[in-house]
């Protein structure tokens, strides 16, 4: 069997960068260290930083509440926080140590800007996901957040008085494919937005490293009898790398870590392709590499 192993399997510069600034606090801190919710969605990496002492706190304000901070640190996750739990932090005599994703902030920068030029903005993305809400937190929930073509036109119609002024801004590891299908749809689904919207700015948020990997995947999917996707569970962007292989009808199976993989899936494969998400470390594609060679 011939394994191909994806260039852009292991962590994205983001990443990196949270990890690598957790560990330094962890490093040097002298009173308790914590992230508000997990620093990266990835269980095993997640784990490793617990056990030389960070811990996690909720990321909700209402049940930091109960938490007494004083003297503590919190690093705050790559995928940002709400303005309004940055003060709260502060408030409270907590050291921040801000470890946001560059690309992420930029798409908090973009939101701030389109709502304080008067747009009604869109999110690309998932309503669920902690860099989306971050986002909104930015600017006071003033968004609607879509994953689908349909939801636009349900927006519209159940508007009583129409907009002038639309912007678009996408959480940074959405598929591109959900992109272009999502302003597509502002056109294709919504006629009438056309007719009566005198503007609409789009600015582009995905992350340069997530269009690669995307990239990547298509290309590998292409190529390769099966494909093995790595990642986290609570990973959007290893989730929608699984679902750009599947477009292909290449079979496609996404695991966590090695003790999930069932090598009887493989049997006749002759060519693999092995992709990892953005929070996927390089030893768990060499576990799962190993596994299989084994």
């Amino acid at each position: 069997m011939e394994i191909t192993v994806a260039r852009y399997a292991g962590f994205c510069p983001g990443v990196k960068r949270a990890i690598k600034i957790a560990e330094g606090v962890l490093d040097d801190a002298s009173g308790k260290v914590y992230t508000l919710g997990p620093i990266i969605h990835n269980p095993q990496v997640v784990r490793e930083l617990q056990e030389r002492g960070l811990e996690i706190l909720p990321d909700d304000l209402d049940e930091l509440q109960d938490y007494y901070l004083g003297g503590c640190n919190v690093v705050i996750r790559s995928h940002g926080i709400p303005p309004k739990l940055t003060e709260f932090l502060l408030d409270r005599g907590v050291k921040v140590v801000d470890a946001t994703c560059p690309t992420v902030k930029k798409a908090q920068r973009a939101a701030m800007r389109l709502v304080g030029e008067g747009y009604k903005l869109f999110i690309i993305g998932n309503a669920d996901h902690p860099e989306v809400k971050a986002i909104l937190g930015h600017i006071n929930g003033e968004a609607v957040v879509i994953r689908e073509p349909h939801e636009l036109k349900e927006w519209w119609e159940e508007r009583a008085r129409r907009v002038r002024k639309v912007g678009v801004i996408a959480q940074t590891t959405v598929d591109l494919f959900m992109f272009r299908s999502l302003v597509d749809g502002l056109i294709n689904e919504v006629p009438e937005l056309i007719r009566e919207v005198l503007e609409i700015k789009i600015i582009n948020t995905l992350c340069r490293n997530t269009l690669a990997r995307q990239t990547e995947a298509l290309q590998l999917a292409l190529s390769s009898d099966y494909v093995m996707v790595l990642g986290g569970r609570n990973s959007s962007n290893t989730e929608f790398l699984r679902k750009i292989c599947e477009t292909t009808g290449t079979p496609t199976t996404k695991i966590e870590t090695a003790g999930e993989l069932d090598v009887s899936l493989l049997e006749g494969v002759e060519n693999l392709a092995i992709l990892g998400g953005a929070s996927t470390p390089k030893f768990i594609v060499e576990e799962v590499r190993r596994k299989i060679l084994a």
